[in-house]
């Protein structure tokens, strides 16, 4: 298979959230004059089966795309791939060792660079569709726009994609685990696979673990949410190097440095991030809107919301150290879960059409505005610079 020629790589992203703008917006236009409740009872809905063609379309889309360095890490493990061979690692905890087992499998089976991120992306689009259509089947449409529209989804499926796809097993595993009998088992089994692809998936590993068997509510990790702010505004540069000498991740050592020691630029730059936090913090309303202000106990999203709560305080704790967002990121693959299930899943209000197609808008919007933000200039809108505001 040969990549897609007809666009240009710097030209992807703009495409791709231009896209889903006008995708998004028209479902918001649908709902948002309704009254009603069909939102949560929209499962035979012909544009449920349209959900998954979309997720088809995007995951060739996006693995297919041509090898460039404005995809960030793309070219490192496009040279990589070439120098593999086909010698398989053994099982190790010690070590990512399924994601080195499918560059000899991708090699043993003859599949080129092309088609080996293909794959990456069928494992990360695949897992989020798995976990729309076990835990927000009635709207599978609207739950994969969540998805989609995350802010950093398009990142870590064209940089980022060990991290990715690790997470998106991950959350296959999270959507069992609450089940108990042979899914938690499956579930335990899969978390394994997950940090087969990248280590540092034991936190949100531990953080649901510590869900199921400790935390049976959402009241204390609310309140260690809020004191992760406070110790990292007084502490963050001890607590970071703290977390780094733990080695669960020996990259974090790596990227453990102040900012006055590192000029970072976009969302690798450092020092305390609000806009990120503000953007982790919409969830975190969420969740004490459904759990403690009306007191829904779904015990699925209470898991989801624990190791979203968990997992997120920690990025808040070592928020200065460079390349932070992919800590953040840790916390951020649920973010779409948290947010969508209660509107798709739970009766909430009388007119909740509106109010989700509401949420949507804004959702949809604030990933456009910190798109254009920050590679305006960069890869998004690469050569624009060059038209009639910059003329003369």
């Amino acid at each position: 298979m040969e990549p897609i020629e007809f666009i240009a790589p710097y030209y992807v992203s703009t495409a791709y959230y231009i896209f889903f703008l006008f995708v998004c917006w028209g479902t918001t236009l649908y709902y948002i004059g309704s009254g009603q409740q069909k939102i949560l009872h929209a499962e035979s809905s012909p544009i449920q089966g349209a959900a998954i063609l979309l997720t088809i379309y995007v995951t060739y889309f996006l693995g297919m795309r041509q090898v460039s360095t404005d995809f960030g890490d793309m070219y490192n493990y496009f040279n990589t791939y070439r120098a593999t061979g086909t010698e398989f690692s053994p099982f190790s905890l010690k070590r990512e060792w399924l994601w080195d087992n499918l560059f000899a499998t991708c090699r043993l089976m003859h599949l080129n660079p092309y088609e080996f991120f293909l794959v990456v992306e069928i494992v990360y689009f695949g897992g989020m569709l798995l976990c729309a259509w076990l835990l927000m089947r009635k709207n599978l449409w609207i739950a994969m726009l969540f998805f989609f529209l995350a802010l950093q989804t398009f990142t870590f499926g064209t940089n980022g994609i060990r991290n990715g796809m690790a997470c998106s097993i991950e959350i296959v595993a999270l959507c069992l685990l609450f089940e108990g009998g042979v899914k938690r088992i499956i579930a335990f089994f899969i978390m394994i696979m997950a940090m087969g692809v990248h280590r540092s998936t034991m936190l949100p590993s531990a953080a649901a673990v510590s869900t199921i068997y400790v935390l049976k509510d959402t009241k204390n990790t609310l309140r260690f949410w809020f004191a992760s702010i406070a110790i990292s505004l007084v502490a963050g540069p001890a607590v970071t190097n703290f977390f780094a000498s733990l080695g669960f991740d020996d990259r974090m050592s790596n990227y453990a440095v102040d900012a006055s020691e590192m000029a970072s630029g976009s969302f690798s730059s450092t020092g305390f991030r609000w806009d990120f936090l503000l953007y982790s913090a919409f969830p975190v309303a969420m969740i004490w809107y459904v759990t403690r202000f009306r007191r829904f106990n779904d015990m699925a999203y209470v898991l989801f919301a624990n190791v979203y709560l968990l997992c997120n305080a920690f990025w808040i704790m070592v928020i200065r150290s460079s390349f932070s967002n992919r800590f953040a990121y840790l916390s951020w693959f649920i973010y779409p879960v948290v947010m969508a299930m209660p509107l798709l899943r739970m009766n909430l209000w009388k007119d909740q059409d509106r109010r989700t197609a509401i949420i949507l808008f804004f959702y949809t919007g604030f990933t456009f505005f910190m798109f254009f933000v920050y590679y305006f200039g960069t890869t998004g809108f690469k050569g624009f610079d060059q038209y009639w505001w910059r003329r003369g």
